[in-house]
């Protein structure tokens, strides 16, 4: 088979009758026109015609196994609007459907799924997992999974996928073959969950994007037999030339790859505190992220952004606790700026100038609207900040604290929302804490970005790292001119959990990331990580764990699932000092799914340099 480059507009599919149905593609969002309401039958996708009444995405065609078949470029996807009940038949369901790879290692790959995970509907999805394997998953109180776990799939072959639904268990078939089952304790949630196609739609949220191509969807309304799955299936032995994915920014430079989380060593010698616990029954506060940490004046200032609501609502407030002991003990949380019905300030970063100590905070109106970034200056003498502005705007939300530049002028690192949500900087102009400028970093990455960034800096050299929102993969750019003009952000090749990371340089001369950085972390964040260079080299060569989610051994909350995210540094000492996010696992998490986003406890470790050398 030959790979066509032809490029062409997508938009409602034509499939076979007796079905009245349309189908869209999205890229990077999805569109749900009006369409007529799914009827009794078989579904059948051959995605081989286009109707290009509505243009609603941009694809490749190929040669499928069957006539024409459809490439989807990784940000892309297909929903099938009106499909809430496709799977709710009550003989049960057969999905049959031709996939071809182009590239293992993305993350989690959906094919085809009924979820929406910020909705809290999560139904089943079938997928090429991180480990580049095929996997369904089924939704049973939590995720159970079936898998082929003996076939080595390779980027360029097809291979059919069949997941047959039964009264009381699921089967998956690949290439005709029987691979495994999972017995079904309780039914499958019923949801308004639309089928989505190479990547799920999370309201509006683009992710687990596959990249690659897909040929003759069929769902029929029953569950065929094993019989049936294997007389359907003929060998398609043709190899897809894979087309080019785009450059990789070599950010690991290890001997070795990078470890997978059973191979980490731990941090010796660190040291843990809690700065908040979560504790909704006490003080009220639900939802708590975005730590950011600096010493001023011998104590150790916490800021973050602190909402009885859920995030990114109008109750989110700015608030910060203090440390006399760095980081020992800390004060009860005192409020910078709870704005007001119509402003909502959140968390941000920190900033000393001049012998005083300054915060910048995302801030935003509504649901996360008009996002810009606002000033503070500590008054030392009356403990309390006083609010300078709005320093910030073209929905610039700031992500590590400013740095200085070769010039003289500093840099401020974060992301720009809106759009595909691309990582940013902002850049002052010459030593002015009141007065910035945005920057946005071009991308070139495909799907979901959700550029949280990070920078270090060398004088007029400035690297941004930043989070990939489709893979679970590390972004990176690069300036030789002070910020002003950049490279496009591409994947790199260093594996990095879809979080904020935090990147610096040691006094040792080592520059280093956390993050959640290891070879099999896909979309878990945990176990927190620091990454560290040899001094003065440019690439990273060593990764250790600073803590796993499961930590009875030290203070704050463990548990398997725990989220340990959103980290924040700053060096005092000879120590490192690390700020984090920590969810708990969700235990003692209550109320809608949209509530229970980031409910955080706020911790603390303090890393010995000696150790990371």
């Amino acid at each position: 088979m030959h790979w066509f480059t032809k490029s062409i507009c997508l938009g409602a599919l034509a499939f076979a009758p007796p079905i009245h149905f349309g189908l869209t593609v999205a890229h990077g969002q999805v569109a749900d026109p009006s369409l007529d309401p799914l009827e009794s039958g078989v579904l059948h996708l051959p995605l081989d015609r286009v109707d290009s009444r509505r243009v609603l995405g941009r694809g490749s065609s190929i040669i499928g196994v069957k006539d024409g078949g459809l490439a989807l470029d990784g940000r892309s996807i297909l929903k099938v609007p009106q499909s809430s009940e496709i799977s709710h038949a009550p003989t049960g369901f057969t999905i049959v459907m031709w996939v071809n790879p182009f590239a293992l290692g993305r993350g989690q790959q959906m094919l085809l799924a009924k979820n929406c995970y910020s909705l809290d509907q999560r139904e089943w999805s079938l997928m090429l997992d991180a480990d580049g394997r095929f996997r369904a998953y089924i939704r049973q109180g939590n995720w159970k999974t079936i898998e082929a776990a003996d076939l080595n799939v390779q980027p360029g072959r097809w291979y059919q996928l069949a997941l047959v639904k039964e009264a009381t268990r699921m089967k998956l078939y690949v290439n005709g073959e029987y691979q495994d089952e999972l017995p079904l304790s309780r039914p499958i949630p019923k949801t308004e969950a639309a089928v989505t196609i190479g990547g799920v739609d999370d309201q509006g949220r683009i992710w687990q994007t596959f990249l690659g191509a897909m040929d003759e969807v069929q769902i029929y309304p029953e569950a065929k037999s094993a019989k049936a799955i294997a007389a359907g299936y003929q060998p398609v032995n043709q190899v897809l030339k894979i087309p080019s994915i785009g450059p990789e920014y070599r950010l690991w430079g290890g001997k070795e790859s990078v470890p997978k989380t059973q191979e980490l060593k731990r941090v010796e010698g660190t040291t843990f505190h809690v700065i908040k616990k979560y504790e909704p029954s006490v003080d009220g506060y639900r939802f708590l992220h975005g730590v950011a940490i600096a010493v001023h004046r011998n104590q150790l200032f916490a800021s973050f952004g602190h909402n009885r609501g859920a995030e990114n609502t109008g109750s989110e407030e700015a608030r910060y606790a203090v440390s006399t002991d760095l980081g020992k003990t800390w004060s009860e949380p005192r409020t910078i700026d709870a704005g007001n019905e119509d402003l909502a300030v959140s968390h941000g970063v920190f900033h000393h100038h001049e012998g005083r100590l300054w915060a910048y905070l995302g801030a935003f109106h509504g649901f996360r609207q008009d996002v810009h970034t606002r000033a503070y200056v500590y008054d030392d003498e009356a403990n309390r900040w006083e609010p300078r502005g709005v320093v910030c705007e073209d929905g610039f939300w700031p992500m590590q604290q400013p740095l200085k530049m070769g010039n003289g002028r500093w840099i401020m690192s974060g992301l720009q929302v809106g759009g595909r949500n691309p990582a940013a900087v902002a850049i002052s102009e010459g030593d002015d804490p009141l007065k910035w400028r945005v920057v946005v970093i071009p991308e070139s990455a495909p799907g979901n970005v959700w550029g949280e960034s990070t920078v270090i800096v060398e004088g007029s050299q400035v690297l941004n790292i930043a989070r990939y929102g489709a893979r679970p993969i590390a972004l990176a750019a690069r300036s030789s001119d002070g910020g002003e003009h950049w490279t496009k952000s591409v994947a790199s090749n260093m594996p990095m959990v879809t979080s904020k990371p935090y990147a610096g340089t040691l006094s040792t001369g080592q520059k280093f990331l956390i993050a959640t950085t290891t070879a099999d972390s896909g979309g878990r964040r945990s176990p927190l990580t620091i990454a560290l260079s040899e001094p003065g080299e440019q690439a990273f060569s060593r990764v250790l764990e600073i803590r796993p989610a499961l930590f009875d051994e030290g203070v704050g909350e463990s548990h398997k699932n725990a989220a340990l995210a959103y980290p924040y540094a700053v060096e005092h000492k000879g120590r490192l000092y690390v700020a984090y996010s920590n969810n708990g696992g969700g235990v003692g998490r209550a109320g809608e799914p949209r509530s229970r986003a980031n409910n955080n406890s706020a911790e603390l470790a303090v890393i010995p340099l000696s150790e990371l050398q």
